[in-house]
Order: structure tokens, then C-alpha cells, then sequence
């Protein structure tokens, strides 16, 4: 078996994100030695270090066996173990307690089982899909408790996130039982209200991170453009895919620096 183009995509992609967390990891080092940084510091540094060994496992695997699906192996459990590192780095920042936000929550994790279950319907793989889809479906719960005590969307913002969400979710399902002919023109319809979030997300986290407004507010952006980013990824698929993950990893400076931030105001 020889490489094809999307291996080499996946290959040149994966190094180039494994690469970004090696220097993150360096740059993040230095804050472990001061005891009031250490928590949320640590934890993304162990994040980060799960995505370097995630990445270089799918690397060495798409090498020595191309054109042939990874089983549930050392990167989905280095993966799922990135989700839950950041959510417990953003949970040392953000109280549990403080600001109730169970309605937003409960919708987050609606949004995470619905993707679960397409997951398994397009893969078939129910025990590697349903453990990914808790893993990140708590991450993803943890970035939106942080958004609203953040305080950081608007009434206005927070239906519009709601609306797309369920939108993308409805479309993709649909896909799954119109006609071929109909198919492409939904997942494309889905992909542009994909895009459209995540782009609104990286115009505000940018504006914030700009303006030096709240660190908490920088943080709870950066960390849920994250995660939408990674579901983007992973509801869509070649250029879909390769798009979101490339964005995905760019936010990871963003990601860091929040935490920076984070730590030099304590």
C-alpha cells in the first residue's frame, strides 16, 4: 500500500500541529514553578502533551498502514484525554458553584450525544464513539458553564449559537436519509453555518485578547473556539476536516496564552 494525497495532508498537518504543542509545552514550563499558577498551567501542559502523542501515533500508524482505518488505539485515548485535561484546566478558573448555567449545559450536551450518535451511524465504531462523545461532550459542557459566567455572549448571541447548533445538527441528519443527489447540498449547507460560528468565535476571541479585556472572558473564548473548532472536524470530512483541524491547532496559542494571562493576574 502507498500513501495517498489525503495521507500526506494528514501526515504534513499532524506534524505541523505536533510541532505547535512541543513549543507550547516549552512556553508553558516556566509557569509550573510559581505554586499559585501551577493548576490550570499543568493541566493544559498535560494537554498539550496528549495531542503531541496523539498526533505522532496517528503519524507513525497512517505510515505503516495507509488507506487503512485506525481502531480505537493510543491516539483517541491521548485525545479524549486532551478533552478532559482542558476541561479541568478551564474548571480551576471557573467555579462550579458560581453562576448557574444549566439550561446552556443541557443543550451543550444535547449537541455532544447528537454528534455521538452520528458518529456511530456514518463509523459504526459504538464503544470508541461513545466514550470520544463523553469525553469531549464534558469539555464541551465545561467551555459553555465558562461562556456564560464569563459573561462574555450577549442574549442575542447565545440564541444564535443555539439555533445554529441545532441547524447543523438537524441538517447532517437529514443527509443521512434524502436521496444522494440531496446530500451534498445539505453537508454543504451545514459546513457554511459550521464556518459561520467559528469564524464569529475567532473574531470576538481576537477582539478580546486584543483589547486585554478580562482574562477569564479571554480564556472561556479561546477554549470554546477550541472546541467548536474540533467539532467541526470532526461532522465534517477531507477538506472539511483538514480545515477545521489546521484552525483548530491555531487557537491553541490563543489557548495559552488566556492561560498566561490567568496566572499573571493571581
Amino acid at each position: 500500500m502507498t500513501l495517498g494525497l489525503w495521507d500526506i495532508i494528514y501526515i504534513v498537518t499532524g506534524i505541523a500541529e505536533g510541532l505547535l504543542c512541543l513549543a507550547l509545552i516549552l512556553r508553558t514550563i516556566p509557569f509550573l514553578r510559581n505554586e499559585q499558577r501551577f493548576m490550570a498551567a499543568a493541566l493544559f501542559l498535560f494537554a498539550m502533551a496528549s495531542l503531541l502523542l496523539s498526533d505522532s501515533y496517528w503519524i507513525v500508524y497512517t505510515l505503516m498502514r495507509p488507506d487503512t482505518r485506525m481502531p480505537m488505539a493510543a491516539n483517541e485515548i491521548a485525545e479524549n484525554a486532551s478533552f478532559l485535561l482542558l476541561a479541568a484546566a478551564l474548571g480551576t478558573v471557573f467555579d462550579e458553584n458560581r453562576i448557574p448555567a444549566v439550561r446552556e449545559m443541557i443543550c451543550a450536551a444535547l449537541f455532544a450525544v447528537a454528534c455521538t450518535v452520528l458518529w456511530i451511524i456514518w463509523t459504526g465504531e459504538w464503544v470508541e464513539d461513545i466514550i470520544g462523545g463523553i469525553a469531549f461532550g464534558y469539555f464541551l459542557c465545561v467551555c459553555v458553564r465558562a461562556l456564560k459566567q464569563a459573561d462574555v455572549l450577549k442574549k442575542q448571541e447565545w440564541r444564535l449559537l443555539g439555533l445554529f447548533s441545532g441547524l447543523i445538527i438537524l441538517i447532517l441528519f437529514l443527509a443521512n436519509e434524502v436521496p444522494g443527489h440531496y446530500v451534498l447540498p445539505l453537508e454543504i449547507l451545514s459546513y457554511v453555518f459550521m464556518f459561520a460560528v467559528l469564524f464569529a468565535l475567532l473574531v470576538k476571541t481576537l477582539r478580546t485578547v486584543r483589547n486585554g479585556g478580562d482574562e477569564k472572558a479571554g480564556m472561556a473564548l479561546s477554549f470554546s473556539l477550541y472546541a467548536w473548532s474540533v467539532s467541526t472536524m470532526f461532522l465534517g470530512e477531507y477538506w472539511v476536516y483538514i480545515t477545521a483541524w489546521f484552525l483548530s491547532f491555531l487557537t491553541l496559542p490563543l489557548m495559552q496564552r488566556s492561560v498566561r494571562k490567568e496566572a499573571e493576574a493571581r
